[in-house]
């Protein structure tokens, strides 16, 4: 006999039983509560029809009280409304007798409202206001009194038939509880008689099941589970045997596979010049190569914080928590250690790992040694630095000499000699500006450029960096505009620094704009920095080009070279020294809009955080 069946016959006694207990209950809870619910519907009728006379009645006698002191014909002609009213729950009333002697309590009710309605109709007639107030008092108010009273015993009549009805449903659950429980210990009982007998034949076979697989879950694959009966019990024993089986030669092949995988991931990395570490999403150590484990203590097993690098730790647990990865944009952010007494700097990146579901399952640290390259790129800086100095006294020589030949204190000077002199000024100056823009440059990235932070208020700031900008925008027949948002607070910079930022990009726009075009300066509050974007409607620039618009001498091919390419690069290098990010959008033929971020300030002073 199979587990289904035997729990077929245990269970359709308990079935049977149910169904019972579940009809009757339904079965009486339907016709009480349909017996109740007519009762009291028609009890509630009554009761609100013989209310709503009641309430007819004391507005007839506050209309009668009207006419005792004067003589108002207009109230007899309100009361007639009144008194239909009342005949029409009367008549109602008449119709919904339920109760036993509630007919004859109708009669004295209709008899008490027939003469009240005789004597209102004389009270109104009587034109002598001391005898109409004579037969209000010994006439109309005990007629008004018979009828309120007659009114009220209806009411409680059917309030106690109410009270009653609820009664006899107590009664009648009580009745249906009695039965419910004695069928409910019946099928308790045939309950607990199932348990006992069935315990031994289902119950036990299925905990050693149960022991078996949580065995297997722990990892003893060498299980094997003794099968007793061919019921489903007894299948199920044999599936868990050759699932167990099966799990076996998998743990055989996967293991030898993952540990050549192990091996050869390892071999990889070993074989890289960078410090690498595979970490998990809590932070312990899982895969590093040899530099790492060397140079870092990166060691598998220990967690990022043992390392005792503050710096590597925070990384990590910044792109954990964000799950973005971390590549800094220069040298500043490399770390500093020494081997065999010797200076080296690595440049640490992060970049976090995610499974199918895209949930975090780690983060691969990687240090690059760019020791090599940041010594190259100080060389770099110098180099330039003391070339553009060398360069700029004897220009000077040369641009003061120019000068004074073209006074002609020296004498004068042919058309000729005129114009390849003023061709030589031209060149000199733009050569000077080049010179003073590498210098800016070499003096901002080496830190030597103090910036000069203060309070600043935004509109003061614009106002001061594009005042003389403006008559050259009205010569060109350029629309100049500047809008500054009312709620945006004061911003922490040095004035003369930002001033230079504007320059370069007021400079742009008036060169790729042509006659008629517009030029917007915008300031507006985001997050915790204040925004500021010049956008025009010039010439724009190609989406292949934008991403290297801020490098060092580049000039967007195709248009005219009239600048160094290099104020772009002093605007960014200006902005992220002020702690924020400049951005450029362009299409070709629309325009371009610059827009850079500057830290905001608290009333009090500090920095928005």
């Amino acid at each position: 006999m199979g587990i289904r069946t035997k729990l077929v016959i245990a269970f359709a006694g308990l079935l049977l039983i149910v169904a019972v207990v579940g009809g009757l209950s339904v079965h009486t809870l339907n016709e009480s509560s349909l017996a109740i619910e007519r009762i009291l519907r028609e009890n509630f009728d009554t009761v609100a029809a013989c209310d709503h006379m009641k309430v007819a009645l004391e507005r007839l006698d506050r209309q009668a009280e009207l006419c005792l002191w004067e003589y108002r014909p207009e109230v007899c002609k309100q009361s007639q409304p009144v008194m239909d009213e009342f005949d029409q729950n009367l008549r109602f009333q008449q119709g919904n007798v339920t109760v036993p002697g509630e007919q004859d309590l109708n009669d004295r009710l209709t008899e008490s409202w027939k003469g009240y309605s005789r004597d209102l109709g004389t009270f109104y007639q009587l034109s002598n206001l001391a005898e109409r107030r004579e037969f209000y008092r010994h006439r109309l108010l005990p007629r008004s009194q018979e009828v309120r009273e007659a009114a009220q015993k209806i009411i409680e009549l059917n309030l106690n038939n109410m009270v009653a009805v609820d009664g006899q449903a107590q009664q009648r659950a009580a009745q249906t509880r009695k039965a419910m429980f004695f069928l409910l210990f019946i099928g308790i009982g045939l309950g607990v008689g199932f348990t006992v007998l069935a315990g031994p034949a289902i119950l036990r076979p299925i905990a050693r099941l149960t022991r078996s697989v949580r065995e297997i879950q722990q990892g003893n694959l060498d299980l094997v589970v003794n099968v007793h009966s061919q019921d489903e019990i007894g299948q199920l024993g044999e599936a868990i045997n050759r699932m167990a089986a099966s799990l076996r030669e998998f743990r055989r092949s996967d293991q030898a596979h993952l540990l050549r995988t192990q091996r050869s991931t390892q071999l990889a990395l070993d074989s890289l010049s960078e410090a690498v570490a595979i970490c998990s999403p809590d932070g312990k150590i899982e895969l590093a190569n040899d530099v790492a484990r060397r140079l870092f203590g990166l060691a598998p097993e220990s967690t990022v914080d043992e390392t005792g690098n503050e710096k590597i730790s925070q990384i990590f647990w910044r792109v954990s928590r964000q799950e973005r990865p971390y590549r800094p944009k220069g040298y500043e952010g490399a770390i500093q250690i020494f081997i065999k007494e010797e200076e080296h700097f690595f440049l640490p990146q992060a970049i976090p790992i995610f499974d199918q579901e895209r949930q975090l399952a780690g983060v691969t640290l990687m240090l690059t040694d760019v020791t090599l390259l940041r010594h190259l790129d100080e060389v770099k800086t110098g180099l330039i630095s003391t070339v553009s100095h060398e360069l700029k006294t004897p220009l000077t020589s040369i641009r003061l000499a120019i000068h004074v030949l073209l006074n002609e204190k020296l004498g004068p000077l042919s058309p000729q000699q005129m114009e390849l002199l003023v061709t030589a000024r031209e060149d000199s100056d733009r050569l000077y500006r080049v010179i003073e823009d590498l210098l800016d440059i070499s003096r901002i990235e080496s830190g030597q450029a103090e910036i000069r932070l203060q309070p600043v208020n935004v509109e003061e700031l614009i106002l001061q960096a594009t005042d003389k900008m403006r008559p050259a925008f009205r010569d060109h027949g350029i629309a100049f505009t500047i809008t500054v948002a009312p709620d945006v607070p004061r911003v922490l910079a040095d004035p003369s620094r930002l001033q230079l930022v504007f320059d370069n990009l007021l400079s742009n726009t008036l060169k790729y704009t042509r006659i008629g075009g517009e030029v917007t300066v915008k300031a507006q509050l985001d997050d915790s920095m204040v925004r500021f974007s010049v956008e025009d409607t010039g010439i724009g620039i190609a989406p292949e080009f934008l991403p290297r618009i801020f490098e060092k001498f580049f000039r967007v091919p195709g248009q005219e070279q009239i600048s160094s390419g290099l104020g772009l690069t002093i605007a960014k290098e200006i902005v992220e020294a002020h702690g924020g990010a400049i951005e450029v959008a362009s299409q070709p033929g629309k325009g371009t809009k610059f827009s850079f971020t500057v830290k905001a300030v608290h009333e009090s002073g500090s920095d928005l955080l």
